[in-house]
């Protein structure tokens, strides 16, 4: 079963994620922003990351940047409000495998996460 960390600061979104994603199957943690995903980050061991990119404190992108030093093989969704696609390309620059506008549509954002479930299999059996 796959473990997939949930990183965001509006309790809504992680809500929502997390019984999405449970539906499915996989095991969720989750982050109330990013000085708490970077304790369970760094605690734990997970296979995907899904993380906002605007947060108070530590944001996504540092947090993206923790993870790719920290945990190279998991692959990492970042999420994106509208008008901060910009943003989201520079995080795929910097080593995430995709992003999810919001609001997201439930089928795309579960075909996205299957598909970085799959990478990070892939880039496990190569390591």
């Amino acid at each position: 079963m796959a473990r997939i960390l949930v990183v965001d600061d509006e309790p809504s979104i992680v809500s929502i994620m997390t019984a999405l994603l449970e539906s499915e199957g996989y095991e969720v943690a989750t982050a109330d922003g990013g000085e708490a995903g970077r304790d369970i980050l760094l605690a734990d061991e997970f296979d995907l990351m899904i993380s906002d990119i605007r947060m108070d404190g530590i944001n996504g992108m540092e947090l993206l940047e923790m993870a790719h030093e920290s945990c190279p093989n998991m692959s990492v969704i970042m999420l994106t409000a509208y008008g901060q696609v910009d943003t989201a390309i520079r995080a795929l620059e910097l080593g995430a495998f995709d992003y999810v506008k919001k609001p997201f549509k439930t089928e795309e954002f579960l075909e996205k996460v299957k598909k970085a479930l799959e990478f990070h299999d892939m880039m496990r059996e190569s390591s």
